[in-house]
């Protein structure tokens, strides 16, 4: 249902646009196709109070257009791809579980994790649709929607630092460094790039202001600052995860041991995990080039018969 709204929107968008473009004869619709690239830097807006901070990110755009003029208004749809990069950190986190020592004795184990970064790079298809208006002869000023599917790309990588613990009731600080209890000292965590757990489509609004530069008889150049706020509008059916899971580690205290965790800690991603708010949001602020060439047919003269009389 979501995934029909978002298309109905920008269905009537279309329509509103070529509704609200004046008439002015036959000659003042002219139709243009181009090229758009755009550069941002992409900024998370999470609502958690997990301790996740969201550190600057970047991306880039670059779609086909087919644009149509109407006087002083434009309107365009295009059909391209979305590359963008976001960071996240935390600096520090902790599970704990019940467990028995060598000796038999109930304890309260740790994991316990600092400095955490985790970089996710997706990309995906998009559908962007802007209606616009040319102010006096050098500038203009857009708005518009972008449909994102759902990446066919998307990957994560992350990094910090873990140690372990030991609790007891009998003691008045954690039992630490002590690696043949299974407490390691703090060491380097890091994963290769894996599936991030975040599949969803987005949508997108967008403001666009900046100057337009004509080129030659039949093109048209425009140099913009850009601001977008992406919204996620379907996840997959995967249900949020932990953002480690610990289910494959031998938690035996005679045999576990650092190599062990390293070798079998599954680390998922931050935006797929119970971590996060699966509505997490996102700013945009970049600048935009378009690049368009007019390919109105001029009307070829007819040579009737009553012309001769």
């Amino acid at each position: 249902m979501k995934k029909r709204s978002i298309i109905v929107c920008i269905c009537l968008l279309l329509a509103a646009s070529l509704m609200a473009a004046p008439r002015y004869g036959r000659t003042a619709v002219t139709h243009w196709l181009g090229l758009s690239l755009t550069g941002v830097e992409a900024n998370m807006l999470p609502a958690s109070s997990s301790g996740v901070k969201p550190k600057a990110g970047y991306g880039g755009q670059a779609h086909l257009q087919y644009e149509i003029h109407a006087g002083k208004f434009f309107f365009n749809a295009g059909l391209g791809f979305d590359y963008i990069v976001t960071n996240n950190a935390m600096a520090s986190y902790s599970d704990a579980f019940d467990r028995v020592d060598l000796m038999g004795e109930q304890l309260i184990y740790r994991y316990v994790y600092s400095d955490f970064k985790e970089q996710e790079r997706q990309l995906r298809f998009i559908l962007p649709v802007q209606f616009g208006y040319e102010i006096g002869e050098w500038m203009y000023i857009g708005v518009g929607a972008e449909f994102r599917a759902a990446p066919f790309i998307n990957n994560f990588k992350s990094s910090g630092r873990m140690f372990a613990e030991g609790e007891y009731e009998r003691f008045i600080e954690p039992i630490r460094n002590s690696e043949q209890y299974g407490f390691w000292p703090e060491s380097e965590l890091n994963t290769i790039p894996l599936r991030a757990g975040a599949d969803a489509h987005e949508v997108a609004v967008e403001l666009e202001l900046g100057a337009r530069v004509p080129m030659g008889k039949k093109g048209l150049a425009r140099f913009g600052v850009y601001a977008g706020y992406d919204i996620p509008v379907e996840y997959s059916s995967k249900t949020p995860t932990p953002l480690f899971d610990y289910s494959r580690i031998d938690t035996n205290p005679a045999t576990q041991s650092w190599e062990n965790t390293q070798k079998y800690l599954q680390i998922n991603s931050l935006l797929g995990s119970t971590l996060m708010n699966i509505t997490t949001q996102r700013l945009r602020v970049g600048v935009r080039v378009s690049l368009l060439i007019n390919v109105t047919r001029t009307p070829s003269q007819c040579m009737c018969l009553r012309d001769y009389y």
